[in-house]
């Protein structure tokens, strides 16, 4: 039987980073004396960070100018907050499926540096393929990046299996006729009930991911 291919959202799938990108998020617009509550960042977790800035910024009433500004300090904030930590199990999940030589890849909505630069340093060889949002034209909740990170590995999209951690996400996998499980690392499971299976932690992810793939399990 043909096997099926693994699509990986980044942050708050990956790393654990979704926390610090919401402290960066919530200090930049501190300095337009603007207060950013934590359910109305994570919600748009997958957009991009212009699309982040724009909708926020609009919702806040804030000038072009400001969004402009806000974008920059949000990287500057980022970049010092920045330290690479991983879920628990999540490594051990990720070492079982390289062992079975389950093709993976990542889609997220985060930039080609800054997501490059931490698969090579920390997952040499593990994904086939990384696709950002500066890849396509059309970030989730469209399929476009998960049909492209499809054709990358070389899987008809319903042979493709996707990890997301929020809503944007889920949509854009289904979008793309995939099978979606959902996890619970930074909203809640009934923001993701769209997905086909929620799961709460990485140890219960690996044991659904490999009953989708149908290999056994040990």
């Amino acid at each position: 039987m043909r096997k099926k291919a693994i699509l990986f959202d980044f942050d708050g799938v990956v790393v654990k980073s979704m926390e610090q990108h919401f402290n960066a998020w919530q200090q930049a617009f501190a300095e337009e004396k603007i207060n950013l509550r934590p359910e109305e960042f994570f919600i748009l977790e997958g957009q991009g960070i212009r699309s982040i800035a724009g909708y926020l910024g609009q919702k806040k009433g804030m000038s072009k100018e400001q969004i402009t500004k806000v974008m920059d300090r949000k990287v500057n904030y980022y970049n010092k907050f920045m330290t690479i930590e991983f879920y628990d199990h999540f490594p051990e999940m990720l070492n079982k499926l390289k062992k079975n030589n389950i093709p993976m890849g990542i889609v997220t909505g985060g930039t080609k540096s800054r997501v490059i630069k931490v698969v090579k340093e920390y997952f040499d060889n593990t994904f086939m393929c990384v696709i950002t949002v500066d890849d396509v034209e059309r970030g989730k909740p469209f399929p476009d990046s998960f049909l492209k990170g499809a054709q990358e590995l070389g899987f008809n999209p319903k042979e493709c299996l996707v990890i997301e951690n929020a809503p944007l996400g889920i949509e854009g996998g289904l979008a793309a006729g995939m099978k979606v499980i959902a996890i619970t690392t930074t909203l809640p499971e009934k923001v993701l009930s769209k997905a086909h299976i929620v799961v709460k932690d990485f140890r219960e992810l690996e044991r659904e991911i490999f009953k989708s793939l149908d290999i056994s399990h040990n």
